[in-house]
This record gives structure tokens, C-alpha cells and sequence, in this order.
């Protein structure tokens, strides 16, 4: 049967979404930046319909891709998900990925982030001239394993809506090229971040934040430390923190967290916490 590329319609966006959650439960056909909630998928897909398409056989998906642009850094994230395997795969991801590129235009490069175990994504992005990244770990800290911190150096508390600048220009100083800005963190702050610091007689010496939508899963999106008082305990207070939000404020039962294979020294900081290695994944910036 004939294959068709065409871009996300509402009245689709249900079916797809359970498409896209059947292919991201099995890691050999996953995409990281996927949720795993079918109705999760379904408000991210509804929020950025406009840079989705989808394959199809007749009535049947195939596959789509769904790509979540950040104009200000010129890149979009994007899920990749397809109901097939080895020359078929290729041949509806060449289609996916051409629709969604030629949508964005040609100064936007995409990002894909995937377990490690899906080997026909690497193929794909291997054989697209994509650009590989460094492997990344997730490490997730179960509720009933962790062990609050005794005395901790410092004791974080949450932003306040003066700070929004000074957060924003440490976060952009620590992490120019990640892949969230600090005003679009704080523009969600409340929604599904939650922003907490810890201030010093320079401004803010260190920052957490938490991201959950209130389900058993919270993720310690990121921790910054100002460069010049690193080593004085700060970051490891913020990470007991958040995992002291994520579990008695949100009742997560795990919290995750996603560091760079090459990261050693803060991979040891959040094993020592009691956190540990979940998956590997892998990561290509398509330009």
C-alpha cells in the first residue's frame, strides 16, 4: 500500500499519540523526548501540531516525527517514532525528517535524543550526516531508597519573582548552548518547573529545578553552580532539595536526572546521592 507524509490534524492527534505511546514503551523504537502517558503525548503534540507530520498507509500510522523548535537557540527537539524496521524505517524517516526540515527552514538544525538499544535511529542519522553527540545517563533515585542529607551546607529556597533576571543570566552563563533558556524556564515556572536557589552576597550562587506534572515521575531537570563557589557543598544541598520536593510537595515515587557520559565528576556527586544508572541514551544534532 502507498505511503503518504502529511502534517498533524487535529482530529488525528488521539490516534497518533496512542502510536507514539505503544513505540516509546520498548526502547528499540523510543525517543527521550517522548512522554510516556498517552494523553501526556496528545497536549504536546495538540501544543506543537504546527511542526508535525505523520506516515501512512491508507487509514494506518505508520510514523511520525513531532519537533518542539526554539527559535532564539535555532533548534528543535524532536521525537522520531516509527512502525518499522531496517529499509522501511530508513525510507519513511527520509520522508519524515525532509517534511519537518523544510517546515522549519534551513538555520534551524534538530536535535534527537534515543536509547541507545534503537539502532535503526542511529542508523538513519549515521547514514543522514547527522552530527553525534555525547552519550548521555539516566540516573533515577527511587523514593524508598533515598536518605535526606544530613546538615546540609546551605538550605535552597524558591525563586522569587524579582530574581527572574539574575536566574536567567546565571543559567544562560553556566549552560549557553543547553537546550532551554532561563527565560522560557521561567515563562513555565509554576506550570511544570519549579525554580528554587540559593542566594549568597553576590546574587545567586546556585540554582535547582524541578520538573513534574504531578505524576509518580519528577525529573531534577537541571542544578547550577556559579563557578566561583563550587566545591562548598552547594550543589549537593540543591539536589537533596529536590529530591525533598519531588517526594513530600509532588509524592513522586522516582526522581530522574540526565548527565553526560563525559561528566564524571557530577556522575559520582549523584551516585554518592543515591542515585543510579537507568539507560543509556544516544544524541545527533541534524543540520
Amino acid at each position: 500500500m502507498e505511503r503518504t507524509i502529511r502534517p498533524f490534524a487535529a482530529r488525528e492527534l488521539q490516534e497518533l499519540a496512542l502510536l507514539a505511546q505503544r513505540l516509546n514503551a520498548q526502547r528499540e523504537t523510543g525517543s527521550t523526548f517522548c512522554c510516556a502517558r498517552a494523553e501526556d503525548i496528545q497536549r504536546d503534540f495538540e501544543a506543537a501540531i504546527e511542526y508535525g507530520y505523520a506516515c501512512w498507509a491508507g487509514e494506518r500510522p505508520l510514523g511520525l516525527i513531532s519537533c518542539f523548535p526554539d527559535w532564539e537557540k535555532g533548534n528543535a527537539d524532536c521525537s522520531l517514532l516509527i512502525d518499522a524496521g531496517g529499509r522501511a524505517y530508513r525510507e519513511i524517516a527520509e520522508k519524515l525528517a525532509a517534511s519537518v526540515r523544510k517546515k522549519l527552514g534551513p538555520e534551524m538544525s534538530c536535535t534527537f535524543f534515543f536509547p541507545k538499544e534503537n539502532g535503526d535511529c542511529r542508523s538513519f542519522l549515521d547514514e543522514a550526516g547527522a552530527q553525534r553527540q555525547e552519550n548521555e545517563y539516566l540516573l533515577r533515585l527511587k523514593k524508598t531508597d533515598w536518605v535526606p542529607f544530613q546538615n546540609p551546607a546551605v538550605e535552597p529556597r524558591p525563586a522569587a519573582d524579582g530574581e527572574q533576571e539574575a536566574f536567567a543570566a546565571l543559567h544562560d552563563a553556566i549552560f549557553p548552548g543547553v537546550y532551554v533558556s532561563g527565560k522560557d524556564i521561567w515563562a513555565d515556572l509554576g506550570k511544570t518547573r519549579f525554580v528554587f536557589v540559593i542566594p549568597d552576597g553576590a546574587g545567586l550562587a546556585a540554582y535547582g529545578v524541578l520538573k513534574t506534572s504531578g505524576g509518580r515521575q519528577a525529573t531534577a531537570e537541571i542544578v547550577g553552580v556559579r563557578e566561583d563557589v563550587r566545591r562548598r557543598g552547594y550543589g549537593r544541598a540543591m539536589l537533596n532539595f529536590l529530591a525533598q520536593e519531588a517526594f513530600s510537595r509532588f509524592n513522586a515515587e522516582v526522581l530522574d536526572l540526565v548527565v553526560d557520559a563525559d561528566n564524571q565528576n557530577a556522575l559520582k556527586l549523584y551516585i554518592d546521592t543515591g542515585f543510579s544508572v537507568w539507560q543509556e541514551n544516544n544524541c545527533y544534532i541534524l543540520r
